[in-house]
């Protein structure tokens, strides 16, 4: 069989092709800013089909060769994407991505472009990720794939979340969840000390601890500490964005709990030994507008009635004075809010009732919205078995110049309500000062002790079936 020069010119190149598309070198990069070939593909056996048959024709065809993709650089710093840019392969119709969760996975085809660059999206937060990206050459409608370049890098850990300031005492001491993809943490601290700037004051190489105390600190003074998360991979470090939590220091802001009844919202906090008091503000805007509505040495406040079914937002601040000038230093805060309800433990009480606040050891009467009577009272003992009942009452008994007995007393009054069971609002002669903290200790068996004008009054506006709310 006689072979035409150029019939085995066609033959001997098509060989070339074959061989060129079915063998790869290849490696995995080892840092964030390189990135090699790996094995190509041969997805177009069209190709050598074309190939022989140009050579059967006695043709010479030119044998194309699909370039590497070189540079492959990651141009984002998010926590769910990844955008990656590459150099432009010069005779390339397009671009395959693959993506590999390194942290646990199998490759997977993620875009097909036609630019030198592509996002995937719905990634995980601080997880390394492997991308393939490889070029390919469009032939007879096939898609012949040139070699692939591994680009190894990292989504960007999550911000560090349920940061807040856990005690202000003599030291700060902070908290915030775990990232258990992390490999740990870095705290930036600003004060005076750093002229307001944030400098790195402490790295924490788990991410088992997630707290910090700083010992380090002045009464008085403000501190700032900014939380980061961070994962180290490939020779460098994956960062969140800081998470930032103020201190004053003996003055951390107290967690309060708010609730609204009686078109009042009831605010109550731990105590803070290192207050002398707590400044209480409000608004009708979370983030302005805010004014200043009282002064309490206590851990409690009611406020004044408020507009009924809109919602405010309030602050308890803590203060402190020192030095030998008497300085008022304020802590920090927290911001909560609270829809005001003219109801109360689920009820409606109409326009008139009787309020009283057991932690205020006060008693208001209100007939249409308009007050009548308010006064400071005496309740229950406070140790548990002589408490006032909290609740929704209502006076079903009354009762003028009658005698009180019980185990160990007898008490004659001049006005008697009774709201729940033996416990009623009654005058009580007796006493010579009501209000403040008299109920712990030398409080009532659980009637509501009265001075005698003040119970005259409420007597004049009640009768049976008068709500008595008591919180």
């Amino acid at each position: 069989m006689k072979f035409s020069k150029k019939r085995i010119i066609a033959i001997v190149l098509a060989a070339v092709l074959v061989f060129s598309i079915t063998v790869a070198v290849g490696s995995f990069s080892a840092a964030e800013d390189k990135s090699q070939p790996v094995a190509a593909t041969a997805e177009a056996p069209e190709a050598k089909v074309a190939a022989n048959a140009a050579a059967d024709q006695g043709e010479v065809i030119p044998v194309t060769v699909v370039g590497n993709v070189k540079n492959i650089v990651k141009t984002s710093f998010e926590t769910d994407s990844i955008t990656l840019t590459w150099d432009k392969v010069s005779n390339a119709s397009g671009y395959y991505v693959y993506c590999l969760n390194a942290d646990g996975g199998k490759y997977t085809r993620v875009a097909d472009v036609g630019t030198t660059t592509a996002t995937i999206k719905k990634l995980k937060h601080t997880t390394q990720y492997w991308f393939k990206v490889a070029a390919y050459l469009k032939v007879n409608g096939q898609k012949l794939e040139g070699q692939s370049t591994v680009k190894k890098t990292a989504t960007q850990p999550a911000k560090v979340g349920g940061l807040y300031a856990s005690r202000a005492s003599t030291v700060n001491e902070m908290k915030w969840n775990r990232n258990d993809r992390a490999t740990g943490y870095k705290i930036y601290r600003a004060c005076y000390k750093t002229d307001g700037s944030y400098t790195l004051y402490k790295t924490i190489g788990n991410n088992k601890t997630t707290t910090f105390t700083d010992t380090s600190t002045e009464q008085g003074r403000a501190y700032y500490y900014k939380v980061v998360a961070y994962r180290n991979l490939y020779g460098g470090s994956y960062t969140s964005a800081g998470n930032i939590v103020r201190f004053v220091a003996g003055m951390c802001a107290p967690d309060f709990s708010i609730t609204s009844r009686l078109s009042r919202a009831n605010i109550t906090w731990n105590h803070n030994a290192y207050a002398a008091g707590y400044d209480i503000y409000y608004s009708t805007d979370r983030n302005s507008g805010y004014k200043y509505l009282d002064t309490t040495k206590s851990n409690y406040f009611n406020t004044i009635r408020l507009t009924n079914n809109k919602t405010y937002y309030f602050r308890v601040r803590p203060y402190k004075y020192v030095g030998s000038s008497n300085t008022k230093v304020v802590g920090t805060y927290v911001t909560k809010s609270c829809k005001i309800t003219s109801g109360a433990y689920g009820k409606s009480v109409g326009n008139l009732y009787v309020e009283i606040s057991i932690r205020a050891q006060h008693m208001w009467l209100y007939k249409n919205g308009k007050l009548i009577v308010e006064t400071d009272v005496v309740t229950g003992n406070n140790d548990g078995a002589h408490n006032t009942p909290k609740g929704y009452h209502r006076i079903f008994s009354r009762a003028r110049n009658t005698t009180l007995s019980g185990p160990g007393y007898s008490s004659f009054v001049e006005y008697w309500m009774a709201f729940c069971g033996g416990c009623g609002i009654h005058d009580a002669s007796w006493r010579s000062s009501f209000g403040g903290n008299i109920y712990n200790g030398n409080g009532s068996h659980g009637c509501v002790n009265t001075p005698r004008s003040a119970v005259a009054k409420i007597w004049d506006y009640t009768d049976w079936n008068t709500p008595v709310i008591v919180y």
